[in-house]
């Protein structure tokens, strides 16, 4: 789905989050949480340690990869276009190290 300005609407959530951190003084993971962006509902922003993350239930793929992530924050959400829009998001950001690539996966992104 894309925006009023032709923008895929994942690449806006991930730039707006992002850039949080990008303005400033680093953002901790929790305090994305209470981010005010618009059109935009945090519902959730955890750190996850190096090897901890868990496939959420209903999973169907190998699951051995998992294991060997690095420590990031796994911020998940909802983009309200429109009033009857609920476009549900999920956004991994490195802890550190990230590299300034970014990767887009769903909806043949």
């Amino acid at each position: 789905m894309k925006s009023a300005l032709g923008i895929p609407v994942k690449l806006l959530a991930v730039v707006a989050l992002s850039g949080l951190a990008a303005v400033g003084a680093p953002v901790s993971c929790d305090s994305l949480a209470s981010a005010a962006l618009p059109q935009v509902t945090i519902i959730s922003a955890k750190n996850v340690a190096a090897g901890e993350f868990s496939a959420p239930e209903g999973f169907r793929g190998p699951t051995t990869a998992f294991k060997s992530l690095p420590a990031f924050c796994r911020v998940q959400a909802s983009l309200k276009l429109t009033e009857d829009s609920d476009i549900r998001i999920e956004v991994w950001l490195p802890v550190a190290g990230w590299n300034n690539k970014l990767q887009s996966v769903g909806n043949g992104a």
